[in-house]
């Protein structure tokens, strides 16, 4: 069975198409990368040096906030990765626990 299209109706098509096409606007979108270690690593120093005396639940939030202004997507950051990264880098010294959350 190979019924075909009749030209009327697949032109009718395109047009709806181009149409629906121009509408959306079908420019390529340029997709925010997702942050690595290094760079979520650099936005929770930044962030405990700005963060002093406020509630910790707020800190995982302002990461987010640093690394989305330099143009990373953060959906998949979680407050996890960020406390996780925040106590090493209490751990090994390279900054101070300023918000007096790492048990030692």
């Amino acid at each position: 069975m190979s019924e075909e299209i009749p030209e009327d109706v697949l032109e009718e098509l395109l047009e709806i198409s181009k149409e629906i096409e121009e509408e959306i606007g079908r420019r390529p979108r340029k997709r925010a990368k997702y942050p690595s270690a290094r760079e979520i690593a650099q936005a929770v120093a930044e962030a405990a040096k700005m963060f002093r005396g406020a509630d910790p639940q707020e800190f995982p939030d302002l990461v987010r906030k640093i690394l989305e202004e330099e143009g990373y997507d953060t959906r998949h950051v979680t407050d996890r990765r960020i406390w996780r990264t925040y106590e090493t880098l209490v751990r090994r010294g390279v900054i101070r626990d300023t918000l007096g959350v790492v048990m030692w």
